[in-house]
C-alpha cells in the first residue's frame, strides 16, 4: 500500500511511502507565488498535481496535514479552502483519505515548524549546547531520519506526516479509517 502525506499550501510539499515497510520512496515540493497566481489559481494547479502524484504513484491513501486558527484568520480561510478541495478530490476518485493535526505528527516526531525568526536567521539545527531552549526542528529530524537535507521545511514537514502515519496509523476499511462525519 502507497500513502501520499501532504503539507498544504501555496508554497508546500508531499511525499509518497510504502505503507507495509515504512519506506519513504518519493517526495517533492510546489510554490504558486501571489505575483503570477491567484490563490484559486494556485488551489487549481495544487490539486492537478497532488492527482498527477496520486494517479503516477499508485496512491491507496491520503494524509493531508490539519488546518489550524492562528492570528491571521484569512490565511486560515485560504488554507481551509485548499483543504476542502483537496478532500473533494479523494471523495471523487474514492481515495482513503484523513487529517492529521500538526501536534500528533510534530510530537511524535519531536519536530516543529521554524519560527519566523528562525527563518530570518536561517536557523536549520539544534543550538549546539543541547539544552531544551531550542526544539528539534523537523528540518533536522527529516535529515536525521532520511538523510534529507533541505532548507524547505515544507519538504520536510510532508516527510514528517508521512514518517508519522506509517508508524501510528492504522489503516483499515475507509469506515474505520476515516474520522469524518457523514452528516456534514
Amino acid at each position: 500500500m502507497k500513502i501520499l502525506a501532504v503539507d498544504q499550501a501555496r508554497h508546500g510539499a508531499w511525499a509518497v511511502y510504502d505503507y507495509e515497510v515504512k519506506k519513504l520512496l518519493d517526495y517533492g515540493t510546489w510554490g504558486f507565488d501571489s505575483k503570477n497566481y491567484t490563490f484559486e489559481q494556485a488551489i487549481l494547479h495544487i490539486e492537478a498535481l497532488l492527482s498527477e502524484v496520486i494517479r503516477t504513484h499508485d496512491i491507496d491513501a491520503v494524509f493531508l496535514e490539519d488546518i489550524q486558527l492562528r492570528k491571521n484568520v484569512q490565511s486560515f480561510k485560504k488554507l481551509a479552502q485548499l483543504q476542502g478541495v483537496l478532500v473533494n478530490m479523494c471523495e471523487k476518485t474514492n481515495i482513503l483519505y484523513n487529517l492529521v493535526a500538526p501536534t500528533q505528527w510534530q510530537n511524535y516526531c519531536k519536530a516543529r515548524g521554524r519560527t519566523t525568526k528562525e527563518i530570518k536567521s536561517k536557523i536549520t539545527s539544534v543550538e549546539p549546547t543541547g539544552k531544551k531552549t531550542s526544539k528539534i526542528l523537523s528540518l533536522q529530524a527529516a535529515r536525521d531520519i532520511y538523510g534529507i537535507v533541505t532548507e524547505n521545511d515544507n519538504l520536510a514537514d510532508a516527510v514528517m506526516i508521512g514518517h508519522y502515519v506509517v508508524n501510528n496509523i492504522k489503516i483499515g476499511s475507509e469506515d474505520d479509517f476515516n474520522e469524518k462525519e457523514r452528516d456534514d
